[in-house]
């Protein structure tokens, strides 16, 4: 009788720890739930999302090498497109455009394209496509290289995603990549602050004008700005 007695006193015993060690979890949890929330809320905020701390190799629309690593002490916004892109790419870079026209005077301001389908977009392509579209500048890179390398690089450290459209009619409808139309902006730590999604048709203004306070508060206030107190 008093072993029974004392393993039900044990099992109880545990059973108030678990309940507690549950207990706290949840607290934890709804806390970091809870600062996610209010972070994401505030205009302010700017987490570093990812640091690029390993380059990738690729030729501007000259032909000359360039790499991302070339950037630092600078602040750019990135786009990941395509020329042959029948849809939105355009518009993407047209919000660069904007961007250049606004910050292009700065020499702490640079933007970049980079294509997810250089076995088409070669310098000569990009070149050509670009003077056709009326966009660059001394401060915009358009960049190819290697296909396999750049979409794996960006997907790793730019957690942009594509996938290959195998449907003949989905590529004629919307070109052979499947990919997000959002911008990225990197500060002069080479460090990835925000992604911003230009082309939604019902926020996409928002995030514009969002993007251009952010590039303005990291030209004036460095790469520390908008990051949690601590």
């Amino acid at each position: 009788m008093n072993t029974s007695s004392e393993s039900g006193k044990g099992m109880r015993a545990t059973l108030v720890i678990c309940a507690v060690v549950i207990a706290l979890g949840l607290v934890v949890a709804w806390n970091y739930v809870f600062t996610l929330n209010r972070q994401a809320q505030n205009p302010d905020y700017l987490p570093i999302i990812h640091r690029l701390d390993r380059d990738l190799d690729t030729v501007n629309q000259m032909g000359k090498e360039a790499g991302f690593f070339e950037l630092r002490g600078k602040v750019w916004v990135l786009g990941y497109v395509f020329t042959r892109c029948p849809v939105c790419c355009l518009g993407v870079m047209e919000y660069q455009q904007k961007l250049q026209k606004e910050f292009g005077d700065r020499d702490d301001f640079h933007l970049v394209s980079i294509t997810m389908d250089p076995e088409e977009d070669t310098p000569e392509q990009i070149a050509k496509w670009t003077e056709e579209k009326q966009l660059g500048g001394d401060n915009w890179w358009f960049l190819t290289g290697v296909g396999k390398k750049i979409r794996s690089y960006m997907g790793k450290y730019f957690r942009l995603y594509i996938n290959q459209r195998q449907d003949p009619d989905e590529i004629a409808l919307y070109g052979e990549w499947d990919h997000e139309l959002k911008l990225v902006l990197v500060d002069q730590t080479g460090a990835i602050r925000y992604y911003y999604d230009v082309m939604n048709v019902s926020r996409g203004e928002n995030q514009f004008k969002k993007l251009r306070n952010d590039v303005t508060r990291l030209l004036e206030g460095g790469p520390t700005t908008g990051q949690p107190q601590t």
